[in-house]
């Protein structure tokens, strides 16, 4: 029984996909009589070429309404036999063209020949570069974008037409055109062709071979005179483009802004030559260049423009940098050592390069100005010195920045109206005697960095759009009064200090925290603005004394240490968000925070309370206004203006800290 069930059960299945099939066959007979008829579908062909008339071969032609695609043969024809009626935008792709499209109105039953498309070639499928010329011969070097065997056309600007034999196929060829007239201008293009069939032609070029003997008069100046920092020294380059035989050339050197003077000439630069490394340099001293070519008979050429640079590497003597040469080219790492001063006068510009070509410092890959003796940088208001990226479009992290790292016996370092931009610390201060004023950290990653320097006294920082604007770390009685800060993460981080005392205090648009404090003892705020977009204080350290703050943020004060803090006389409102975060919230239960006023938030207090002092917590009254520069003072009729603990007016301005 078991086997006949199962031969019935098998006899089933056969029958059940044999009608299934039958089925299937006579839907594909209906829909191709249906389009057989004409009445739902048409047709499209055409022709497919370059722009210089060649026939382009596998190029894919596809519809925005169609599963199906057509591939051009060898005669750069396709078609669609059977298309929806209605519009289509055919769309033809091709490795190196770009790609084109043209929109259609297909009819019923209608059979649209001649929709033809010409592809532009993409921008330098076949480059070249003109390798070496002589009186008799030139020598054309060609790269391709892919392999292609290529061949140049050429000739004399006013004869006919020369054609070189095909190359096998490569990427980069090398083709040498003989048989040339001395001192003939000439015009060449490359044309290249794939393996599978596909042509391009590259732009026109031209050149001039070279004369027999001197020509009269002075030769060409060189072009592209560049100085950069090398391993051992500066080193020069340029080009010529003269069609004057030369001799050779001649290098100038000056040194610290005096006159110039010959280090090099034609007997050891040869007309081959297009560099040269100096080095014969002092790091640190002020060095300008300049190039001359010489021609056969001893014609000199006008002079090249001449190139500044101050060589990299550690100082070996007392420098000053004076703001005549003002901008100073900084190509790689400086090192001040102990027992040395640098010396920069007002008004003087230093243009750090985003790469380091001497390959040395702490990081071999980017410009360092590293402080082990003393730096005086004493800029005044009207000439600040500037200290600043070179590249074209300055990025946060173009150079390392100014890392004050005291070795031994040092001099005070004076850095006094100075403007710091495009650095990843734009001032990092490791300990040392420093007279620090008036010093701008803008558009740096983190802009100004104390780690370890106790005793620090820090006036009237300014920081703007950074990333980190301040921090400290693991200092020891430091001080900072009038910190301005706009912009960035993280307005000012406190770690690991003890007894750091900030007082006047502006910081506002950060985006995340204001002030962020978690020391070991005794932070001290007095009289500032916080404003952020989320959190204006944190704290989440040992006790700490924050007193006459007005802070403006989405939750204002968080407090997540266990050490009790002193946050009093303080305004925390929420204009960012009307009706949401907290004013002050306590992590640890039962805490009470006295005379401060709470405004705008969704509460006032969480997990802690005003109780033991009067409560107002109303609306400040701020005399207000728009932008960054709202003015949190208190209007005269403000419900604050008596509202301190000692009957004051709390907040940023109030008096009492």
């Amino acid at each position: 029984m078991r086997k006949l069930f199962k031969s019935v059960s098998w006899l089933l299945s056969c029958r059940q996909r044999l009608l299934a099939a039958l089925l299937l066959l006579t839907s594909l007979l209906v829909a191709g009589c249906e389009n057989k008829m004409g009445t739902q579908r048409g047709a499209v062909s055409g022709i497919i070429t370059d722009q210089n008339g060649h026939l382009i071969a596998g190029a894919v032609v596809t519809s925005h309404r169609s599963l199906f695609s057509a591939a051009t043969d060898e005669k750069g024809r396709y078609s669609f036999t059977s298309l929806d009626v209605g519009t289509h935008r055919l769309s033809v792709e091709r490795a190196g063209y770009f790609t084109a499209s043209k929109t259609i109105e297909l009819g019923y039953g209608l059979v649209q020949e001649g929709i033809d498309f010409k592809l532009e070639p993409l921008d330098d499928m076949i480059s070249f570069t003109l390798a070496r010329r002589s009186g008799s011969d030139a020598v054309i070097e060609v790269s391709c974008r892919e392999p292609m065997s290529v061949w140049l056309g050429w000739r004399e600007k006013h004869s006919a037409r020369v054609q070189t034999q095909p190359t096998q196929t490569l990427s980069q060829h090398q083709i040498v055109l003989s048989g040339l007239f001395p001192g003939t201008e000439y015009i060449f293009e490359a044309e290249g062709l794939t393996a599978d069939g596909r042509r391009f032609i590259s732009s026109q070029g031209s050149f001039k071979t070279v004369p027999y003997g001197d020509l009269a008069g002075s030769p060409d100046v060189v072009t592209g005179f560049k100085v950069a920092q090398g391993s051992s020294g500066p080193v020069l380059s340029w080009q010529y483009d003269g069609i004057d035989p030369l001799e050779g050339f001649r290098v100038y050197r000056a040194q610290s802004g005096e006159s110039m003077a010959l280090i090099q000439d034609e007997n050891m630069l040869f007309a081959s030559e297009r560099s040269y490394t100096d080095d014969n340099t002092v790091p640190g001293r002020f060095y300008s260049y300049a190039v001359q070519s010489v021609d056969l008979d001893g014609n000199v050429s006008s002079m090249s423009a001449t190139i500044n640079i101050v060589p990299a590497g550690k100082i070996t003597e007392d420098l000053t940098w004076k703001a005549s040469w003002s901008p100073i080219s900084i190509n790689g790492d400086l090192i001040i050592p102990a027992g040395r001063t640098l010396t920069i006068e007002p008004g003087v510009t230093l243009r750090f390069s985003s790469v380091d070509e001497g390959r040395t410092g702490y990081r071999p890959d980017i410009c360092e100005l590293i402080v082990e003796g003393s730096l005086v940088a004493a800029g005044d208001e009207s000439s600040p010195i500037r200290m600043i990226s070179a590249a074209a479009l300055a990025g946060k992290a173009d150079w390392d920045g100014i890392r004050m790292v005291p070795a031994g016996i040092q001099n005070r370092s004076v850095l006094t109206h100075l403007v710091i931009s495009g650095a990843e610390k734009g001032l990092t201060i490791y300990a040392g005697d420093y007279e620090l004023s008036d010093v701008t950290a803008r558009y740096c990653e983190s802009g100004i960095v104390l780690q370890g320097a106790s005793g620090t006294s820090l006036l009237n920082l300014n920081i703007e759009d950074c990333d980190y604007a301040f921090s400290a770390e693991s200092t020891w009685n430091c001080n900072l009064e009038n910190l301005r800060i706009r912009g960035g993460r993280t307005g000012i981080s406190l770690a690991g200090n003890s007894n750091f005392s900030l007082s006047v205090l502006d910081v506002r648009n950060v985006r995340e925290v204001a002030a962020r404090v978690v020391d070991r003892s005794s932070p001290r705020f007095r009289n500032g603005v916080l404003h952020s977009l989320q959190t204006g204080l944190s704290i989440g350290s040992c006790s700490g004394d924050y007193q006459y703050l007005t802070i403006d943020a989405v939750n204002g004060i968080l407090v997540d240490g266990a050490d009790v803090q002193t946050i009093r006389n303080c305004i925390v409102v929420n204009l960012q968000m009307p009706g949401s975060g907290y004013g002050i919230e306590e992590k640890t239960l039962g805490r009470s925070y006295v005379y401060n006023n709470i405004y705008g938030f969704l509460q006032a207090t969480r997990n802690c309370d005003q109780l033991g002092a009067p409560v107002i917590n109303a609306d400040p009254a701020f005399v207000g206004g728009v932008g960054s520069e709202f003015d949190y003072h208190l209007k005269s009729d403000s419900p604050l203006v008596a509202a301190s603990d000692n009957n004051g007016q709390p907040g940023a301005y109030g008096s009492g800290g």
